[in-house]
Parts: structure tokens; sequence; C-alpha cells
């Protein structure tokens, strides 16, 4: 383990690009996510009264043009442009401009904050009434569905034990992992999201899980991936080394509420499918999770598949959602209607769904998910399928911005129309 005082030390850009971070961080609480940095850096940054909000914003405004004016690699400069673009826009919030919910979104994210037409939920709906079990309100038999493969926190435990060491395997496959890298799990409660994790530096990670929500045998294995491996915590320990061997020093701090989090998240959501590609899952889980979690009668492989394909098209109702309650002025119990009925969720999830999308926090964060799924898997499909993995791994180890990704997509396909 690497000595804090023995940590790198950043570059004039990076130690700007930190100290203002932390500035933001005493005015908005759980802004940094993450430090790996030399610790002084930090201790700096938080002495003294938190600045003005004011004096923030030149300072952010300030570090744009040096940013512009860099003399670094095209990708760096690029990165930190989308990354200081979303700080300028966090600190006019904090000096007081009212941005319209879409364009807070836009300006922190790097994306169109775009509402899906409810005719595709719709859509999904009418697929899965043709899939789910039993008779009656689509809604009510996806809750039932869902109850049925729900476990208990220690069968979970089990789980997680048994599994981790599999999805570890295949990722390494995919790519080598740092020497010593480690996930630790545990079990939380009294938290708006459903898991977390929390990245330690030195390719460390605490995952945490949030048991005020069911933990569903058939999206353990999703929810893995998406926190640990290759997920969250290959991509921060493999991004550590942008800053220990590159001297990058934005990666050493993560930001919420930055267009990496775009990227983060769409890593995340496509996790499971870069290690059981095609319908591989639902074999894994038949053989693998639904013995250990005694669930084996509800194994359905073709089932499943059929009901997860038409979940994805659902993945946009939380976005319309937070455009419901942030830019219409929906109320809370209109929201929650809204994700019962399209989201097919039980009160109480759509409520702990609605105490994210209502956070100050992550009220914008909601689109990072989808938005991140459908812009970094169009531009894996994109390609030819043995390059897949390929593209899979440059998402994991090198500066990439929704904007980039966008461009590569635009680029593709203007490629294939020509």
């Amino acid at each position: 383990m690497t000595n804090e005082q023995d940590r790198p030390a950043l570059d004039p850009l990076s130690r700007d690009y930190v100290a203002l971070a932390f500035g933001i961080e005493r005015h908005v609480s759980g802004y940094v996510d993450a430090y790996l940095g030399p610790p002084a850096v930090r201790d700096e940054a938080l002495a003294g009264e938190a600045p003005a909000p004011a004096a923030l914003l030149a300072r952010a405004r300030a570090l744009a043009v040096r940013v512009a004016e860099a003399d670094a690699p095209e990708g760096r400069v690029g990165y930190l442009t989308a990354q200081v673009g979303a700080m300028i826009a966090s600190c006019r919030r904090l000096a007081g401009e009212a941005l319209a919910y879409p364009d807070e979104v836009r300006l922190l994210f790097d994306i169109e904050p775009e509402r899906t037409p409810e005719a595709v939920f719709d859509g999904a709906i009418a697929e899965l009434d043709g899939l789910l079990p039993g008779t009656g309100p689509v809604a009510e038999r996806m809750v039932a569905w869902r109850e049925r493969l729900a476990i208990p926190p220690e069968t979970a435990r089990t789980l997680i034990d048994a599994l981790v060491p599999e999805l570890r395997r295949r990722t390494a496959g995919l790519i080598e992992l740092p020497d010593g890298e480690a996930v630790e799990f545990r079990f939380v409660q009294d938290q708006p999201w459903s898991g977390y994790n929390w990245y330690l530096g030195d390719a460390r990670s605490r995952v945490e899980l949030n048991t005020d929500l069911p933990i569903h045998a058939d999206r353990l294995t999703d929810l893995l991936c998406h926190e640990a491996y290759p997920g969250h915590h290959a991509e921060h320990a493999l991004k550590e080394r942008l800053y220990r061997e590159r001297g990058y020093g934005e990666h050493a701090i993560q930001l919420i509420n930055t267009p990496e989090c775009v990227i983060s998240e769409g890593i995340a959501t496509l996790a499971e499918g870069a290690i059981f590609p095609g319908d591989e899952r639902f074999a894994f889980r038949t053989e693998r999770v639904y013995p250990l979690a005694g669930l084996t009668d509800l194994a359905d492989q073709e089932r499943e598949a059929g009901i997860a394909r038409a979940l994805r098209a659902l993945r946009a109702v939380p976005g319309n959602a937070a455009l419901l309650l942030h830019a219409d002025g929906a109320g809370e119990e209109d929201v929650v209607a809204y994700l019962r009925r399209y989201g097919l969720l039980a009160e109480g999830e759509a409520r702990q769904r609605l105490r994210f999308i209502a956070d100050p926090l992550w009220r914008a964060y909601i689109f990072t998910y989808h938005a991140g799924y459908d812009l970094l898997g169009a531009w894996l499909d994109a390609g030819p399928a043995a390059e897949r993995g390929a593209r899979f791994r440059t998402l994991l180890t090198e500066q990439v911005s929704p904007s980039q990704v966008a461009r590569w997509v635009a680029d593709e396909g203007a490629a294939g129309l020509a």
C-alpha cells in the first residue's frame, strides 16, 4: 500500500483543478467522491474560511482558459475542458444563478437530457404482458415476479462470496488488473442509492449495498459487475494509473456531477454484458446463482432473456420522472405514480427512487445511467464484434468525455453511409 506522503506531486494545472474541486466540496458536501493525491494539497484547500461562490466561479473560468491554452495532449485537454465546464456550472449555481433543469443536466454531464416518449414504455410493457407469468395488470405481475426473486441479506452475502471470484476471473480475461487490487462488500441502510462504490485508492474499493431496497437474485450479478468487476472498481483502479504513471493529477480525484460520471456509469451499466456476452448471463444465473439462492424452480432462461430485453426500454423512466419533478413542476405523488406506472415498481421502490431524484446532490445525476448506457453502448455496437473488447478496454483505461464518444459514434455512422 502506498504511503500517503509518497503520492506523486500534482502539476500546476491539476493542482488548481483539485483545489477548485475541494472549494466546491466546502459548499456541496459529497462533490468530491474520492481523493488519491498528496494530502498537503487537500489540506491546503480545506484550510481557513470557505471561498465565496463568486470567487470559485472566477477561479473555474480562469482554469478553463488555462486548460484551453495548455501544452498537453489533445485527449487530456478535451477531458479537462469537459470537466472544468461542469465545474463552472456548479459554481454558477452556487453563486445564485438559476439554471433550468435541462440546462443543468446538459452543462454538468455533456449530454442532452432527452425525454423518452411514453409510447416507448408502453411498447415495452406490452411485451412484458406476454412474458410475465399470471394474469392481471402488468405492473402487479412485474412486482410479483421481482418479489419471488428477492433474497435476504444473508443469502446475498453467500452469493457475493461465491460469485465475485468468477466475475474477477472473467474481468482479468478482458483486461489485466493492477496487482493487489481488492474489493470489500458491506451492507448498509438509509441511503438514497441501491449500491455504491467507495474507491479508496491503491486499487482498493469498498462496495456498500443498501438493504432498505430488496436484493434480487436475478439482478445481483449485474449489481456486482456494476460496482466491482468490470465496472466501477475496475475502472477506478485502472484509471488511477493515469495519475501515478502519466502524471495526470485530475485522476487523483473523483467528482460527482461532471462528465466523467456519464462514462463511469455507462461502463458500469454495460459491465455485465462485457464479461457475459449475448445471453450467457442467463445461463450463468441458472447454473450458478439460483441453486445457491434456493430458487431453481424459478429458472427460465428464455423468459428471463425476453423480460430483460423489454426492461431495457424502461431504463429511461427515472430520467422522465426527474424532468417531471424538476422541469415540469409535478408533485412528488405524481412522480411516484409515474415511476410505478412506467417503471413497474412497488410503492416502496418508487419512493426510494424519488428520494434519489429529489436529492440536491443527485437530482441531475439520474441521467448518467441510461444516457451512459445508450451512448457507450452505441459506440461498442458500431464497431466489428471482434473490436468490442478492445473498445471496452479503451473506456476503462483512457480519458474519455461524452461528447468525444458522441463524435466517434457520428463518425462511424458517416463512414457507414459513405
